[in-house]
């Protein structure tokens, strides 16, 4: 078994990465040219990065103070640890702010994480996208689907716990999802049985009762989905 876990609307309780751009850079025009279909994700992120001014390193820790991850978020993780079970963060969101969240609820030890890169340059914030593939059209400037892959044999049971678009993707490969928000909405439309949930305290407690009457057991449209993305790439 593996459990994958979004962060930003997921293990934190709203969108860090937009709260990021909301605060330091141009949010709000930006973003309304995203979704509006103007330039992909990752061209997104690289006018987002250039548009963020004065982040200094006081107005930056003091953002950080101000952002809240989800109450069960530890327990979770250290449950999992303890079961035996890896976890990784997979996210689409940046480790400026993903490492440190992490490591103030003492987790980050625990977690891999695979997610964007947000570097201080000369001409400010440089983004990178390790895990960018032209094989997938998400809406993703890394795909999480091979964050996935790379992380998991053909045979693992994948759980997988998300909320927002950047998650629809991904739920298509794993055994047993727990959707909340747009990503609820997108496993409905599409027929991915999915557990709803509010908090992360809900999901160890479906996980706890799964693991305890054996059923984490392997979906199968989402291991022939598997084999296709295997032999894709």
């Amino acid at each position: 078994m593996r459990l994958f876990l979004d962060f930003d609307g997921t293990i934190a309780t709203n969108d860090v990465g937009d709260e990021l751009f909301r605060t330091f850079g141009d949010f709000e025009r930006l973003h309304g040219e995203l979704l509006r279909g103007d330039y992909n994700v990752a061209e997104y992120y690289r006018r987002s990065a250039a548009s963020l001014t004065d982040v200094t390193d006081e107005r930056f820790d003091a953002f950080l103070t101000s952002q809240d991850l989800d109450s069960g978020a530890a327990a979770l993780i250290t449950w999992a640890t303890r079961e035996g079970i890896p976890t990784v963060v997979v996210s689409d969101g940046f480790d400026r702010y993903i490492e440190p969240l992490l490591q103030r609820e003492g987790v980050r030890s625990l977690v891999d994480l695979a997610c964007n890169t947000l570097t201080p340059s000369s001409e400010g914030f440089r983004p990178e996208f390790p895990g960018a593939t032209e094989s997938c059209s998400c809406f993703c400037a890394s795909c999480k689907r091979n964050a996935l892959l790379m992380r998991s044999a053909m045979d693992d049971v994948m759980i997988y716990v998300g909320d927002g678009r950047s998650d629809a993707c991904a739920v298509e490969f794993c055994d047993v999802v727990f959707a909340k928000g747009i990503l609820a909405a997108s496993c409905t439309e599409r027929g991915i049985p999915h557990h709803p949930y509010r908090t992360l305290t809900d999901v160890m407690m479906i996980l706890q009762a799964k693991l305890r009457d054996g059923s984490l057991r392997p979906r199968r449209q989402a291991r022939l989905a598997r084999q296709r993305a295997v032999a894709t790439e």
